[in-house]
């Protein structure tokens, strides 16, 4: 029970249970708020319904919860399912805020110090490499799904 893994298997259970709820809570009080706000920028600019994916997903700490939440939203502004596929890896935000049960538990396990979240709340191990492969999955997955749906006529 003294150990480091045990004592960090404690830790990160206690987390998803309190992160989930909490998340679940504010999410379901604010899920309207949150889709006008989110709506009216996704309106203007398609693509921008990555942004709204990532900024939810940083809140509620889910993948599937995002597509669960904000597909109706995206289905109602009429986006074409080609952006939505191509901004699909934009859902994967939960690395931001450095709350996530996977997260502290890999600051808990690391002895030689070098996994840290730092004094900052955003300046963690986990951001840059965070930011870099959402950032250039989505970018990469938006062009490829933008080709196919030209050269195919699909979706």
């Amino acid at each position: 029970m003294n150990g480091a893994v045990w004592q960090s298997g404690m830790v990160a259970v206690v987390a998803i249970y309190g992160i989930a709820w909490l998340a679940d809570t504010y999410f379901g009080n604010y899920l309207k708020e949150m889709q006008a706000m989110l709506g009216n920028m996704v309106a203007s600019y398609p693509w921008s319904i990555a942004i709204a994916f990532f900024l939810v997903s940083v809140l509620i700490n889910s993948q599937g919860a995002v597509v669960v939440a904000m597909l109706p939203l995206a289905y109602k502004l009429n986006i074409d399912g080609w952006v939505l596929l191509g901004v699909f890896p934009s859902v994967y935000g939960y690395f931001f805020i450095p709350n996530y049960p996977s997260d502290i538990a890999t600051v808990n396990f690391d002895r030689s110090g070098t996994t840290v979240i730092g004094k900052y709340l955003l300046n963690h191990s986990f951001m840059m490499p965070g930011l870099v492969s959402v950032i250039t999955s989505t970018l990469v997955a938006y062009a490829l799904s933008y080709v196919f749906h030209g050269i195919l006529g699909l979706y």
